[in-house]
């Protein structure tokens, strides 16, 4: 049945993106499989011993919720029912009820097991369903009989850790306002023998969550806010979750994550975790629940559905069509410039733009001066170094003088770039609450060089998956989706004027290396979202690479942001190693 599954999955990649992209795909499917084959054994190490769950189960807490675990049934197979039941009756943290609303109308099979844990625990509450109403309707049946403080949502044929609920709980000691948290997950078999392709999820982030359900399972629902929030939609069934998650989080004052596996989500080939492509209309429900999500926020934008099943990329509408001031603050010769300009002007679709160019003073010759009279398409202004400050800061002092509305920060040694890439800049910078946007940049060898950055990679601050090969999409796709980080490199962003004028430009005393990572902290704490927007994808020229040097220190920085770079990354997972950029498991020795 697995081979026939694989056959079928593979038939129709091919159908809709070629063998190339069959290719891809298996190749980055081996890389990471190799990179979490130890996955199972770690996942082992990581769960309480006996001794501790046995502590757990003594544990008295101050603040001890109901938590009702909802479960909507339908034909679940006896083995996966059984197992699902008892992952929550075995639960380490005993004040739950466990909540069944059965929609398996015609077969009397589920009731029969489900009545024979009914005589022995009398925290199961079950009903049976008069028709079987769909699976959002089935949910909703399902939180009606819940009584408790919390509502735990899982499925029918998954599986909760046995120390899940207590790790929940432990949470809510520390931060009781929760409207609603969520834990980190994996797959399992189908017959529960071997656990794989763990999820390690970032605190919440919006711009993921728009490209993809992320949050997923184990979801914990405060009563209270749930009922602010709503029951679950019929219009949105395959999706349900998806757009239930969507319109939490447009409301929620505080959003929780535990970054442990908690929960496994049952892969066999009638799921969707074993066949993506079982469920069509569930992905078409998704990409309606992202546009009923951004209607509902009052953002203009349209949604698209990527190649892999339930991501998708959101289009944001260009408000206007401002000035935007290109910078290059790194010309080493004449020639690179020349292929810069012919790749902007090959690639141009966006017209109101002008060029800076920052020189060191020695290139002042009639060279330059011929080079902009030959390029009047593009207006260019030229500045000379001529301080002992460097050109960061040099464009700092001079950037409230421009007239141009956004400003983009690109390497020189650019020779390629993706259609439509200033309007992909341009379509994030124009949000309310938008910091620096960027993109991503690849070496002529196909190979990504910068793009997001993740505090605490490289010592500091790295480039997230770095090193990956175009056309591959990374850990759970994340190279090829929108999403928030701390920061991202000025190799490629950028920023509306004012904003960068409001956080004080480049901070002339931070190091040169980190002075973009300290720019996108600064927007931080001024309150904006900075944006990774993989659309904007820029490939560099052949040129002579440096050796790559020792990692330099940045005494000055560190001192600077110590608070924040003494915690995980929220936008990583502290399950995750810092030591390469692989998104590989953090050792646990």
């Amino acid at each position: 049945m697995k081979d026939v599954s694989y056959a079928k999955r593979g038939y129709h990649y091919v159908k809709n993106y070629g063998m190339a992209g069959l290719y891809l795909k298996v190749q980055e499917r081996l890389y990471r499989n190799n990179l979490e084959k130890d996955y199972q054994e770690w996942m082992y190490a990581m769960r309480p011993a006996e001794s501790e769950k046995a502590l757990q189960r003594e544990h008295k807490f101050a603040y001890t919720p109901l938590i009702s675990v909802v479960v909507p049934l339908y034909q679940t197979p006896e083995l996966y029912l059984r197992e699902m039941i008892e992952s929550v009756l075995h639960q380490t943290y005993a004040n739950l009820e466990l909540c069944l609303a059965d929609g398996s109308t015609e077969d009397e099979t589920v009731r029969t097991i489900v009545q024979s844990y009914l005589q022995q625990d009398s925290r199961i509450h079950y009903q049976k369903l008069t028709e079987n109403l769909g699976i959002s309707e089935n949910t909703n049946a399902a939180i009606a009989m819940a009584k408790g403080d919390y509502l735990a949502l899982l499925d029918h044929d998954d599986l909760l850790e046995e120390h899940a609920l207590f790790e929940v709980v432990k949470y809510l000691q520390e931060y009781p306002d929760t409207d609603f948290l969520y834990t980190d997950e994996d797959k399992v078999t189908f017959d529960s023998a071997h656990y794989f392709q763990p999820h390690f999820k970032p605190d919440f982030n919006r711009d993921l969550l728009r490209s993809n359900n992320y949050i997923c399972h184990l979801l914990v629902v405060k009563r209270t806010f749930l009922e602010t929030v709503g029951p679950y939609q019929k219009a949105f069934d395959g999706a349900q979750d998806y757009d239930f998650i969507l319109r939490c989080s447009e409301q929620a004052a505080q959003i929780g994550h535990i970054s442990k596996v908690l929960y496994h989500w049952r892969c066999y080939h009638l799921s969707t975790a074993g066949d993506p492509q079982s469920k069509t209309y569930a992905y078409e429900a998704g990409k309606r629940a992202v546009e009923a999500h951004l209607k509902r926020m009052g953002v203009e934008a349209s949604v698209e559905m990527m190649t892999n099943p339930g991501f998708y990329r959101v289009n944001y509408t260009l408000l206007s069509a401002p000035k935007i001031c290109i910078i290059l603050l790194d010309v080493p010769y004449l020639s690179v410039l020349r292929r810069f300009f012919k790749a902007i002007i090959r690639n141009r679709t966006y017209a109101n733009i002008e060029v800076l160019l920052l020189l060191d003073a020695p290139v002042k010759n009639k060279l330059i001066l011929n080079f902009v009279k030959e390029h009047r398409q593009i207006p260019i202004k030229v500045v000379y170094c001529t301080s002992a400050c460097n050109k960061f800061v040099t464009f700092s002092r001079l950037a409230d003088k421009l007239d141009s509305e956004y400003l983009v920060f690109l390497e020189s040694h650019i020779e390629k770039f993706s259609k439509g890439w200033l309007e992909r800049f341009l379509g994030n910078a124009q949000r309310e609450d938008a910091g620096a946007v960027g993109g991503r940049i690849y070496d002529y060898r196909h190979k990504l060089r910068y793009g997001a950055k993740i505090l605490g990679l490289d010592g500091l601050a790295g480039d997230a998956f770095a090193g990956l090969k175009l056309g591959y999409t990374g850990y759970f796709h994340k190279v090829i989706l929108q999403q928030n980080f701390h920061a991202v490199s000025a190799k490629a962003m950028m920023i509306k004027r004012e904003r960068f004028l409001e956080a004080g430009g480049f901070s002339e005393d931070v190091e040169d290396r980190m002075k973009d990572v300290d720019l996108c902290l600064k927007l931080k704490k001024f309150g904006y979202f900075n944006i990774y927007e993989p659309g904007v994808v820029l490939i560099e020229q052949k040129y002579q690479m440096r050796r790559k040097k020792a990692i330099r220190p940045a005494a000055i920085f560190e001192k600077k942001w110590k608070d924040l770079l003494q915690i995980p990354d929220r936008y990583y997972n502290s399950n995750l190693s810092l030591e390469d950029t692989a998104c590989r498991v953090k050792d646990c020795h």
